[in-house]
C-alpha cells in the first residue's frame, strides 16, 4: 500500500515540475542581452499594467524603455504593442505606442495588439494576425522564459531581452512576479497544449 501512496507523490511531483521543464527547454539559449541580441524585424512588446492616471505602471515602462533601446539602436524595426483593451479604463496597447511614439518612434513603426489580455493571447496574436514567424520578445526577466517558450510553441521563432526590474529599484515586484511565474507556468503549459 505504501508503495502506492509514493508513486502517487511522486507521480503529482512529476507533474507539477514538468510545465517548468518545459518553459526552460523551450527558451534555453534564447534569453539574450541588449549586447547579443540578434537583429529582428520586429520586437514583440508585453503589457504589465496602466495607471489611474492612463500612464504605463513603472514595469510596463520599463519594458517600454528596453524596447525603445532596440529601435534605437536598429535591432528592430517594428514594435509590436500587446495588452488588454481595458486597463484601468485605458487601452493598454494605446499607452504603450503614445509612449513610444512622445520618445521619437515614428507612429507608424508601432503596431497595435489589442487581443493580449495575457502572454499566450498575445502569442498567438503575433503568429495568426500579424503573421510573424520571428520576433525579439521585451518583458520583464522573470517573466521572458515562459514568454519566450510560448512564443515558440506558437510558432514563433523567438528570442527575448528583458528588464531587469529589481535593478530598476522593484524589487518587491520583481520577487512577487517571480514567485508568481510557477502557476503562470502551469496555467500557460496546460492551456497552451
Amino acid at each position: 500500500m505504501r508503495w502506492r501512496w509514493w508513486l502517487l507523490v511522486a507521480g503529482s511531483l512529476g507533474l507539477a515540475g514538468l510545465p517548468s521543464v518545459w518553459v526552460r527547454a523551450r527558451s534555453a539559449g534564447r534569453i539574450r542581452t541588449f549586447a547579443d541580441v540578434p537583429p529582428a524585424e520586429v520586437a514583440l512588446v508585453l503589457g504589465a499594467g496602466v495607471r489611474w492616471d492612463g500612464r504605463p505602471s513603472r514595469i510596463l515602462a520599463g519594458r517600454l524603455d528596453v524596447a525603445l533601446a532596440l529601435y534605437r539602436s536598429g535591432l528592430v524595426e517594428q514594435l509590436l504593442v500587446s495588452g488588454s483593451p481595458e486597463s484601468r479604463g485605458y487601452s493598454e496597447p494605446v499607452v504603450m505606442r503614445d509612449f513610444l511614439v512622445s520618445r521619437g518612434v515614428p507612429r507608424t513603426a508601432v503596431l497595435l495588439d489589442e487581443s493580449g489580455v495575457d502572454t499566450w493571447c498575445s502569442c498567438r496574436g503575433a503568429a495568426e494576425v500579424f503573421g510573424l514567424r520571428a520576433v525579439t520578445v521585451v518583458t520583464t526577466r522573470f517573466h521572458l522564459r515562459r514568454a519566450v517558450a510560448l512564443c515558440r510553441r506558437a510558432g514563433i521563432d523567438a528570442c527575448g531581452v528583458g528588464h531587469d526590474a529589481a535593478a530598476d529599484g522593484l524589487r518587491r515586484v520583481s520577487a512577487r512576479g517571480a514567485r508568481r511565474e510557477f502557476l503562470a507556468t502551469t496555467k500557460a503549459f496546460w492551456r497552451s497544449h
